[in-house]
């Protein structure tokens, strides 16, 4: 299944009638009401947009060649896929195997030359071995994507050569929810699409006051086999012959999640848990359909150190549970697993002049496996561990940005026998380390102009 060409993408594009509502909860005082509501400036509390990935610094723009999708924007280019609702950001494309799997490709680089990341926390999964293997990560539960390029980019892999991808869902709140008297807000989104038959929805609360927050969401996706000006043919028992629509392109994906922040005076800790569950056909064989299951925990906190060299200190680590079996009609082919645990600590150091930068270290583990009869890679153990620094230096013509990563990554194949019982895969392992230093220069809009 994997060395079939994927069916092209339709020219013709049914009318769909979509419908979006948003709405925003009216924040709910937790403590008694004022009769005389406040007037100040201080009452109504503003907090920055902090772009994650593309400025770990929090500076006010950023250096590296970046981009970001949220609000309305994210609301009109929302897809099925992360690939398909990327795909209109410059320098992004879409991997698109149908409509349910569709993976970021940037500058013409896709796999593991691009990184994909959930809250700055690795995505355990499978879907840079094959174009039919979707992420999971539902648009839906997405509140910003940035798109990173540059030397940022060694903050998060050594192979991430065409770029990361961050997905920012806001399941670890890392702000007080509805400011220093507390409250409740909510958003609630719906659509519906004809040219599938497309229904989806997501909802999400949010509560808490200056000392801890929580977070709640859930969404829902159904869609059934997508209409075409042209009739195919179909295999698939139980459909018709030909009809005009893509057969075996149904899906039905949902999840949620839950987690929570205690906030402190110099800092905040929190955890999230999130499950995501997807049942889709691959459109390059008729009978041949995907179930995929993901499972993740994720703890994440950030200390605030006054005076000395040391500004911050940010933690991370998020435990991923992935699986995704072929099923060839009823009968079970190949499942795919993926197992491990990634934590990171950077540390922000206190500018020297007009130079602020970021150090950290990074580890990671995996265990994978795939069984079954199309099982082209062995049972594998991975472990990285890496050193990184990310440095910018201002000047009167803009900025310069320096990013290095040192990484030792060691695999380790536990073999395999077919099922005649003979070796189809032999043992072993290797080491090796990377090592890529990465400059960019930015100039001011004057100094550009000059």
């Amino acid at each position: 299944m994997h060395s079939i060409t994927p069916h092209p993408r339709p020219r013709w594009r049914t009318a769909a009638l979509c419908g979006s509502l948003a709405a925003t909860l009216t924040a709910l005082d937790a403590r008694a009401q004022d009769a005389n509501p406040r007037t100040d400036a201080s009452a109504t509390p503003s907090l920055s947009e902090v772009t994650v990935t593309g400025n770990p610094l929090g500076a006010a723009q950023t250096v590296a060649p970046s981009s970001t999708l949220t609000g309305e924007n994210l609301l009109l280019q929302r897809a099925a896929t992360l690939g398909d609702t990327l795909q209109e950001q410059p320098g992004v494309a879409s991997s698109y195997f149908g409509p349910n799997a569709g993976r970021p490709v940037i500058r013409g680089l896709d796999g593991d030359r691009v990184r994909i990341l959930q809250n700055s926390g690795a995505s355990i999964d499978a879907s840079s071995l094959s174009y039919d293997h979707n992420t999971p990560i539902d648009p839906l539960t997405i509140e910003r994507v940035e798109v990173l390029r540059g030397p940022a980019a060694l903050l998060y892999g050594g192979s991430a050569q065409g770029g990361v991808v961050n997905v920012i869902d806001n399941r670890i709140p890392r702000e007080p929810v509805a400011g220093p008297e507390g409250g409740v807000t909510g958003r609630a989104d719906a659509s519906y699409a004809s040219g599938a038959r497309a229904s989806s929805g997501a909802a999400l609360i949010e509560g808490g006051n200056d000392r801890y927050a929580l977070h709640v969401d859930a969404f829902s996706r159904d869609a059934g086999d997508t209409a075409v000006p042209i009739t195919l043919g179909c295999a698939r028992p139980g459909s018709p012959e030909s009809a005009r629509r893509i057969c075996n392109s149904a899906n039905r994906a949902w999840g949620g999640a839950v987690g929570g922040t205690a906030f402190f005076d110099r800092g905040y800790l929190g955890a999230s848990l999130a499950g995501y569950r997807s049942d889709y056909g691959t459109v390059a064989e008729d009978d041949v359909s995907i179930g995929m299951r993901s499972t993740r925990a994720a703890l994440e906190g950030l200390w605030r150190l006054p005076g000395g060299l040391i500004e911050s200190v940010k933690g991370q680590f998020s435990h991923g549970d992935y699986q995704h079996t072929e099923f060839e009609g009823d009968a079970v082919g190949t499942v795919f697993k993926n197992r491990g645990s990634e934590g990171r600590i950077e540390a922000k150091h206190r500018a020297f002049g007009r130079l602020t930068g970021v150090w950290g270290l990074q580890w990671e583990g995996t265990r994978f496996s795939a069984l079954g009869e199309e099982a082209f890679l062995p049972p594998s153990r991975t472990r990285a561990l890496a050193l990184f620094a990310h440095e910018e230096l201002g000047t009167d013509w803009g900025k310069l940005t320096f990013g290095a990563r040192v990484e030792q990554v060691r695999v380790r194949t536990e073999g395999a026998l077919d099922a005649a019982g003979e070796p189809r895969f032999a043992a072993g392992s290797r080491r090796f380390t990377l090592a890529a230093p990465r400059w960019a220069r930015w100039c001011t809009p004057a100094a550009a102009g000059s």
